[in-house]
């Protein structure tokens, strides 16, 4: 190595170090920020005071116990602020919305991955909001009436699949299929028959890659500054990213071409594509926008469903009322439909106190703030990461009486019953009203179906999975467990086999 190769390695060593430096202490003070843990240089979100072999949400909630509702950390240079209350997160996401409806930089999803074309991480601005029209206008209350016939469908393919899964440990991949079908006519207008469709493969690894903090960049985003073919943690994203970039642009294709064939079925494609300039996207945001249904609602609906499970498996006197309910409404010569959700308030309440247990999404998507602001006298500074702590919401006892107990008459009684679990303000969940739809029709069906029991151990006695063990990141799940699904009686078993039939021949004109 020649004197001029050594000086150059030296000089740009020196230029790195220095540049890490300065970035870690020309770290701003603030005064009056909201109570929370002293700040320590190379700080982690929550570690000050708490277990660390705690889930975020958890030290989240015991520095909530510790400083109050509202309560400040650091990543790095950048503030956190916690909400810890369904009132602290009404007052500032929701009252003031014009400022914290933006999004933190998330680097590995939000830029690497998808060039910034995906609408959960966007920062607010003109981009944001013309995804948002297309969202709106694909799965508002009146969009999702669309989908209901074929939510319809593929619950009783389901129901089919899960009667002839000799496997129970099989059983949740049965969901997927249904979660990820319905995720793809919302988006594209047409089912899937398998999880090996080249829709699902691509985006397995975007939960993974959308959860802030993991990867290193997140944290020195300096190393933005490296030559770009010193970038190692690029590589594997901007491959995957040109994989979804020509899967995503040809289905959008297919459906252009239905169109103009006369022959497209409703989805977010058809509708973006028939007035795309009234939506002010190009065709690759339109594209990636398509997306969304399934990057977002399969892993959600899945994870509220084995909640669900997880529920009924240590609750089997709700069971058995819901089946009582679904008995005298129903009976077993039909399947409970979406026109009997007004009698079935139960089912409805178990749905509802199943996304309140245990939130899916327990940090939901961090906001960001981007003006100064004050709350009860503390001083939210702008650039601050404000992250809503659905978990902790969950366990507040002003809002929920016994809240660790899995309570759906709370949701028949008089009184507000928030929706905090979709999430606040301007960004609340847009599929939110297609979600309720799939698990209505869905998880009353099951109970309509199934006695859902616990597996035995070699000893015959109930195996049952613990209530507290989540896995997961941007979106938490139980940690994988296994139950025994046996119809109810004959009659039910054979109407199952009926209706499949005209089912599988109905949703072909979905494929």
């Amino acid at each position: 190595m020649d004197m001029d190769s050594l000086l150059f390695g030296a000089t740009f060593a020196t230029a790195l170090v220095f540049g890490l430096l300065l970035y870690l202490f020309s770290s701003k003070s603030y005064a009056n920020l909201p109570p929370g843990p002293p700040r320590k240089l190379f700080s982690t979100l929550g570690s000050q005071g708490v277990g660390s072999t705690k889930p975020l949400w958890q030290r989240f909630d015991d520095l909530h116990h510790l400083y109050g509702p509202v309560v400040s950390t650091f990543q790095g240079k950048t503030v956190v602020i916690v909400l810890g209350t369904i009132k602290a997160a009404t007052d500032l996401l929701e009252k003031r919305g014009r400022i914290y409806s933006s999004r933190p930089r998330n680097i590995m999803a939000g830029e690497i991955l998808s060039g910034g074309m995906r609408g959960l991480g966007m920062p607010y601005g003109s981009r944001w909001r013309n995804w948002r029209s297309l969202m709106h206008a694909g799965m508002s209350i009146e969009a999702s009436q669309n989908y209901k016939a074929l939510q319809s469908i593929e619950s009783k393919i389901l129901l089919h699949d899960l009667i002839n899964e000799p496997l129970q440990m099989a059983y949740r991949s049965h969901f997927t299929r249904f979660a990820a079908s319905i995720a793809f006519c919302i988006g594209y207008g047409r089912r899937i028959r398998s999880l090996d469709d080249p829709l699902v493969v691509a985006n397995s690894k975007v939960d993974e890659c959308a959860t802030q903090g993991k990867y290193i960049v997140e944290s020195w985003p300096i190393l933005l500054k490296l030559p770009r073919f010193m970038q190692w943690f690029r590589w594997d994203p901007e491959a995957q990213r040109k994989t979804e970039t020509a899967l995503f642009t040809s289905l959008m294709d297919d459906v252009r071409d239905q169109i103009k064939r006369g022959v497209a079925k409703p989805s977010i494609a058809k509708r973006g594509l028939e007035k795309q300039a009234d939506f002010g996207l190009s065709d690759l945001e339109t594209a990636y926008a398509c997306s969304a249904p399934f990057t977002a609602g399969v892993t959600t609906t899945i994870s509220v469903i084995d909640v669900f499970f997880l529920a009924m498996l240590h609750h089997p006197g709700i069971m058995r009322k819901a089946q009582v309910e679904l008995d005298s409404v129903v009976g077993s010569s039909r399947m409970p439909d979406f026109e009997d959700a007004g009698s079935l308030p139960y089912i409805q309440a178990i749905i509802k106190e199943s996304m309140r247990w245990r939130p899916i999404a327990p940090l939901a998507v961090p906001h960001n703030l981007i003006a100064d602001d004050t709350y009860n006298s503390m001083y939210l500074p702008k650039d601050s990461t404000v992250v809503a702590n659905l978990y902790s919401m969950s366990l507040d006892p002003e809002e929920f009486h016994r809240p660790d107990q899995f309570i759906p008459e709370r949701y028949l009684e008089e009184g507000p019953h928030s929706n905090f679990y979709f999430g606040f303000g301007r960004r609340i969940c847009p599929g939110m009203h297609i979600a309720q739809n799939s698990l209505l029709i869905i998880l009353s069906r099951i109970l309509w179906a199934f006695t859902i029991s616990p597996v035995k151990d070699k000893n015959g006695r109930d195996v049952l999975p613990p209530v507290d063990s989540f896995e997961g990141g941007l979106v938490a799940r139980p940690a994988p467990f296994v139950y025994g699904l046996t119809p109810r009686n004959e009659d039910i078993r054979a109407l199952i086999l009926e209706e499949w039939a005209k089912a599988d021949e109905e949703g072909s004109s979905w494929l």
